[in-house]
């Protein structure tokens, strides 16, 4: 009797010491799942340490591992998620939250994303997609699943640009850095002055803008605030200014910088020959007036209305290829050639406002490559269209001019005191 006590007790103690290490076991490794990256053994298989930095999506690089990367056109998120080595019912979990902000197919290629880990060895913790510069879709991929849209720091800084054309205005805008949003606005601001295809060398730009910064660094995107072209014969100011809720763009004397016909159908194109008498033509092999000015551009790029008017055919011939003609009053007419197609319900008869896509550049008809040929008639004759000159609109109401002139007087001031060495130290910044 003594011995077999003896024996269940030293039966019950073994069992009581296995149970023990096997719960050491698990504890241990419950723990090593949330155990921070700078902590894991760097000599494990995998397992680096992280790299030092800033944070990115609002994780600390020591802390968290980050692997960041666009998404591939033709992949889903579920794929992408799957590739990553999320389960299906965690994904689906994430995806299902992430759906009241991002709908899983609204995720778009080309974008940012991100998966989190706090450890490298382990499966991820978050998924990351960058909506925009300063915004973007945090996912749980744990607990609860949860999801939320970050929105990151932000503020404007007050900037000066000075360009001088060497090359081209293109050139001389990316050497200073200046980003396609405000040349764009550059453009609306002073489209009834200064025609951007045929500026010279020599010519100089001035730009005031506030710059958008995320988390205290600069992005290309910003609000242009006034403007200041030489063309070496005249110069042209332009001047951001609100009234009664809306803004938009005047000159000196207070009148709309915008004038009844844009100086050119395409934006951010370039001029590919200049309007002459007597060209060459490229497909026909011999000298033949070229009553039109070309302006290349990638196959698809819009096609835009010079001004208001009325469609007087959208057709096809062999030479024009795909073509549109719009009157725009009794006296002048424009024509738009070689479009790859129609936008979308461009037939005789439509009326159509200056700025609306008309259609697509593309070579079809008589061309050997992607481009729009624009004529322009005045009185049934075709003219070149960059020398005509329109009556200026009307200025202001007057009881706004004295406010509008006060803040021109300002602006102006800041860009008269601008030049290369003011604008390259940013000392102008408020």
């Amino acid at each position: 009797m003594l011995g077999s006590g003896y024996y269940k007790a030293f039966v019950l103690i073994g069992f009581l010491v296995g149970a023990i290490f096997i719960n050491s076991f698990i504890i241990n490794e419950i723990i090593a799942i949330r155990t921070p990256i700078d902590q894991v053994d760097a000599s494990l298989p995998f397992c680096k340490p992280l790299p030092k930095g800033d944070g990115v999506f609002g994780f600390d690089p020591r802390q968290f591992h980050i692997e960041t990367s666009e998404l591939l056109e033709g992949k889903s998120i579920a794929s992408v998620l799957e590739t990553a080595g999320i389960g299906k019912n965690a994904a689906f979990l994430a995806l299902a939250n992430a759906n009241e902000f991002v709908p899983a197919h609204r995720f778009i290629a080309g974008k940012r994303i991100a998966f989190v880990r706090s450890d490298l060895c382990q499966d991820p913790d978050y998924f990351c997609y960058e909506l925009d510069a300063s915004r973007y879709l945090k996912c749980e991929l744990w607990g609860d699943y949860c999801s939320q849209i970050i929105e990151r720091d932000r503020g404007y800084t007050r900037e000066v640009a000075y360009g001088y054309i060497d090359k081209s205005l293109w050139h001389a805008l990316e050497a200073d850095q200046i980003s396609l949003g405000l040349i764009d606005q550059m453009e609306d601001a002073l489209a009834s002055a200064v025609d951007f295809y045929h500026v010279q060398k020599g010519d100089v730009f001035k730009l005031v803008f506030d710059r958008l910064y995320i988390e205290g660094k600069p992005t290309g995107e910003g609000k242009l605030l006034a403007a200041f072209f030489d063309t070496g014969n005249r110069q042209h100011y332009s001047f951001h200014y609100q009234v009664n809720g809306q803004t938009g763009f005047y000159d000196e004397k207070g009148r709309p910088m915008k004038s009844r016909f844009l100086k050119a159908p395409l934006r951010f194109s370039r001029v590919s020959s200049g309007f002459s008498a007597k060209r060459y033509h490229p497909v026909l092999k011999y000298h033949r007036p070229h009553l039109g000015t070309d302006y290349a551009a990638p196959y698809g790029t819009p096609i835009m209305a010079v001004g208001n008017g009325v469609v007087e055919a959208a057709s096809y011939t062999a030479g024009n290829g795909n073509y549109v003609k719009i009157r725009h009053d009794n006296s002048h007419q424009t024509q738009y050639l070689h479009m790859s197609r129609f936008a979308s319900g461009m037939r005789r008869g439509v009326h159509v406002t200056q700025g609306q896509t008309i259609g697509y550049v593309g070579s079809t008809g008589l061309a050997t490559g992607p481009h729009v040929c624009f004529r322009f008639w005045k009185d049934g004759r075709q003219v070149d269209h960059r020398r005509l000159h329109f009556p200026s609109p009307e200025p202001l109401p007057s009881d706004l001019l004295q406010d509008f002139f006060k803040h021109r007087i300002a602006m102006q001031q800041v860009l008269d005191d601008i030049d290369s060495e003011t604008a390259l130290n940013k000392e102008n910044r408020s």
